[in-house]
């Protein structure tokens, strides 16, 4: 797989915003999460969230924060969100994406659900990288850092995937 990529070590990230609790089963993640998206930008809170964003980060992240309920994997946390060091009041949460070394793939608003798969299913296995996360198939997930999709402030969109260096490589 030929894929435009970087590998990135990154310090924890604070961020701020707003959270919707899904699932994996039966595909509702992705009903929900686009559902989601369109009622913060409807509401123009994508904008307050920008307002308040860091001058170095002055984009978007969407996050999967995995094992959210321990007794069903397949649950998670989604999170609209910006970097931010203000303090959470009304609607919003924070959140610490944890440091990590990541696999970051540039691509289009259109192309991350096949950006992600991809980067999970062709690429990963033949890279020296693995995943620190497990379950992508089955939607069990064993997660090492949430997933994350960054939207740049000039329209550009990266995925993130959490990787370590696979050993004997």
């Amino acid at each position: 797989m030929k894929t435009a990529f970087h590998i990135e070590e990154k310090q924890s990230i604070r961020i701020v915003g707003y959270f919707l609790e899904t699932t994996n089963q039966k595909g509702e993640a992705r009903k929900t999460i686009p559902a989601f998206w369109s009622a913060i930008q409807k509401d123009h809170l994508d904008k307050n969230l920008l307002a308040m964003a860091k001058d170095d980060t002055q984009g978007l992240f969407g996050i999967h924060i995995y094992q959210s309920d321990p007794f069903d994997t397949r649950k998670f946390t989604y999170m609209i969100a910006v970097a931010s060091d203000h303090a959470v009041q009304g609607d919003l949460f924070a959140y610490t994406i944890p440091a990590r070394t990541w696999a970051i793939f540039p691509c289009t608003k259109k192309a991350i659900g096949k950006t992600e798969v991809q980067a999970i299913t062709k690429w990963l296995p033949k890279s020296k990288y693995k995943p620190l996360n497990k379950g992508y198939i089955t939607g069990r997930m064993k997660a090492g850092a949430p997933d994350i999709e960054y939207y740049h402030a000039d329209g550009s969109v990266e995925v993130w995937i959490a990787v370590q260096e696979k050993k004997g490589v």
